[in-house]
């Protein structure tokens, strides 16, 4: 992956990042972070975007949340081929969703 952040999708354009906050929880040997990533779309007409963030082979995503427009999206974590097809109905179907 060359990239992380947000991306307008079809285009491949980044969003630029507008404020960072990551607070870390230790609890023996294991470690948990909260990233708080802020990002504006500044255009008039609502965008698709996907959401990349590198991560190494042993870490995993525990759930990801979503403020858009003022509406807390929170997500469900699934399986990449799964989490596809949920995606792209929810989108054809006229629903906001996030993947």
């Amino acid at each position: 992956m060359s990239e992380a952040g947000l991306f307008v999708v079809g285009k491949n354009t980044p969003l630029p990042l507008k404020d960072v906050s990551v607070k870390a929880h230790i609890n023996g040997f294991l470690v948990g972070l909260d990233s708080t990533l802020t990002y504006s779309n500044t255009g008039a007409d609502p965008i698709e975007v996907v959401f990349r963030f590198p991560l190494e082979e042993s870490f995993a995503v525990v759930g990801l949340e979503a403020v858009i427009d003022g509406r807390k999206v929170k997500a469900v974590i699934r399986e990449k081929e799964e989490a596809r097809q949920m995606y792209d109905d929810a989108i054809a179907s006229g629903y906001s969703a996030a993947l």
